[in-house]
C-alpha cells in the first residue's frame, strides 16, 4: 500500500472517522484495531498539519477516536460485569444441578 505525495487530505482523515465509527458500532475491535494502527502510521508520517482544514479534519479524527476508546472501554466494562455474574452463578447452577442429581439417585 503505498502513500501519495504529500499530505494527506481531509477526506482521507474523514475515512479514518468513518471506519472506526463503522466499526466500533459493528463491535468488530480486530477491525477497529487495524484502523487505529493505519491511522497512527498516517499520522506519524505526515507529522504536524500544515492547513487550517488539515488540522480541522484532525482533531475531528481526534475527537472521533476519543469517543470509539470510550466505547471500547465501555464494552469491555460490561463484558467484565456479564463475567463476573456469569462466574458467581456458575457454582450455584452447579451445586443445585449435583443436589439435583443426587435427589433422583435417592429417589
Amino acid at each position: 500500500m503505498s502513500e501519495p505525495a504529500g499530505p494527506t487530505s481531509t477526506s482521507q482523515w474523514q475515512q479514518f472517522e468513518v471506519a472506526l465509527v463503522k466499526y466500533a458500532n459493528l463491535k468488530d475491535w480486530k477491525k477497529v484495531e487495524k484502523v487505529n494502527e493505519l491511522m497512527m502510521m498516517a499520522l506519524t508520517v505526515q507529522g504536524k498539519p500544515k492547513t487550517k482544514s488539515q488540522l480541522l479534519a484532525r482533531q475531528s479524527l481526534a475527537k472521533v477516536h476519543q469517543q470509539v476508546i470510550a466505547q471500547a472501554n465501555a464494552e469491555k466494562e460490561s463484558l467484565s460485569k456479564e463475567m463476573k455474574q456469569f462466574q458467581a452463578t456458575k457454582d450455584g447452577i452447579s451445586a443445585y444441578k449435583l443436589t439435583s442429581l443426587c435427589g433422583e439417585i435417592y429417589d
